[in-house]
């Protein structure tokens, strides 16, 4: 007997938005061509390795302080 579950309620939302802006960007990985997806233009190569700087991504970044186990909360 096949038991058939109702689909979940969920209210649509905007990606973006609900995610601080957040947004998936895509590259050609500069060391090995393949394409790579990250997260506001922070990229990491899953094929070779490659990784782009911290500083190039579309967005700031959080401090420290905005880390919630930062120890002197």
């Amino acid at each position: 007997m096949k038991q058939e579950w109702p689909p979940e309620a969920v209210p649509p939302t905007d990606t973006a938005a609900a995610h601080g802006g957040s947004e998936i960007t895509t590259t050609g990985c500069r060391d090995c061509g393949a394409e790579v997806h990250g997260l506001n233009g922070r990229y990491a190569c899953g094929l070779c390795g490659w990784v782009n700087h911290w500083s190039q991504g579309d967005t700031e970044l959080p401090g420290a302080e905005d880390d919630p186990d930062y120890p002197h909360r």
